[in-house]
């Protein structure tokens, strides 16, 4: 093969390779409801998908407001990311020890009396972990993976006084090509 066939080859290949990847139809992910909220009178829970930027969701917001006049704790050790109905595992966030994960020992966040509680948390079974030629020591080794399409939600175990209640919340994702 002479260099001007190569040449015309490899252009054509690139220029098919370029229209291609032009016409891949962008995806975007959707939460029906975007927000769900649930309420009893012990508090009121809103769980929002969170996309931190990137066009799939990662993680989960997760707002309390404590309604009483007595305060509340998140039991974290039984509280469970469910998937299509099933628990799949503990939520983690910002701040939590592997070794609480492991041992089931997440200290509880506390919910003041009539006080409003914000944390965004994410699926332990859907964490990304950077490949071992890709980890640079100045970012996180581990980072919130992509929340799959279907449905998606939280089983929230609060407890007041020793009481636990318990919650369920959950939306339906679904991925979108964009017209």
């Amino acid at each position: 093969m002479n260099s001007t066939t190569r040449i015309a080859l490899v252009v054509t290949i690139g220029f098919a390779l370029i229209t291609e990847i032009g016409c891949a139809t962008p995806k975007v992910w959707i939460s029906s409801p975007q927000i769900q909220t649930v309420g009893n009178p012990y508090y009121e829970a809103k769980l929002e998908p969170v996309s931190s930027g990137r066009g799939f969701f990662v993680s989960f917001r997760l707002v309390i407001t404590n309604q009483t006049d007595k305060n509340l704790e998140i039991d974290w050790n039984k509280t469970r990311y469910t998937y299509n109905g099933r628990s799949r595992g503990v939520f983690v966030f910002k701040g939590i020890m592997p070794e609480d994960i492991r041992a089931s020992t997440v200290p509880p966040d506390i919910v003041l009396s009539g006080q409003t509680f914000l944390r965004v948390i994410s699926p332990f079974e859907l964490l990304a972990r950077a490949p071992l030629r890709e980890r640079d020591t100045s970012e996180p080794v581990i980072s919130p993976g992509i929340i799959p399409t279907g449905r998606n939600g939280i089983l929230l175990v609060v407890r007041q006084n020793g009481k636990e209640i318990v919650g369920e919340m959950s939306v339906d994702i679904e991925e979108k090509e964009v017209q």
